[in-house]
């Protein structure tokens, strides 16, 4: 009884690893894919972090404006509605469009991770909760929002990262295509010719 309550005791401070290694293996699976994937993926990955992070911390502080203008001073609501109105927005009708286009954005950016996940796994319906989630939100971004927003709120950054991750995704998939097809995916290499 004395050994089972030492044990509990020590394990009860164990490092997560462990847990996030088995929870790695559930997401990823066990096979190590290609290099061409490996940096399909990664890449990928550095934007899709980039934006998700960017719509969670944009819907946070527009959410909190109240709060921030409390705490720090901050008029955010007033910089969101002057920003609306260079834009040609009227009232509140810009703060309400970003507020739906962050939240959106969220999803879509979820979307495009089950996306990678299944990209790593080098599974070809990759493409399309890519595709589906970028373009759905670069889409609000153009026509729920506006033009101008896009042209001029919407950093260059941005706008490489949404090419980036679409071509990328494409051409992978046709490279991946190809493999499933009898090819190998040997983006960096020579193909070995057969003796």
């Amino acid at each position: 009884m004395e050994t089972s309550k030492a044990h509990d005791a020590q394990t009860a401070f164990q490092s997560p690893v462990p847990i996030i290694i088995r929870l790695r293996t559930i997401v990823f699976g066990e096979e190590i894919p290609d290099k061409y994937t490996q940096f399909t993926f990664f890449l990928n990955l550095f934007f899709w972090l980039t934006f998700f992070i960017w719509s969670i911390a944009s819907y946070l502080t527009i959410s909190n404006r109240t709060l921030i203008m409390e705490q720090k001073q901050i008029p955010v609501e007033e910089i969101i509605y002057q920003r609306g109105e260079q834009l040609g927005f009227n009232g509140t009708d810009f703060l309400d469009r970003l507020i739906t286009t962050h939240s959106i954005g969220v999803f879509c950016w979820v979307i495009v991770f089950i996306g990678l996940v299944l990209l790593y796994r080098k599974k070809e319906v990759f493409l399309y909760f890519i595709l589906g989630g970028t373009l759905f939100y670069t889409g609000m971004l153009l026509f729920y929002m506006n033009y101008s927003f896009f042209k001029e709120d919407v950093t260059m950054f941005d706008k490489i990262g949404l090419l980036a991750i679409t071509l990328s995704s494409v051409m992978y998939f046709f490279l991946l295509k190809k493999e499933n097809a009898g090819g190998t995916i040997n983006f960096f290499e020579e193909e070995e010719s057969p003796e």
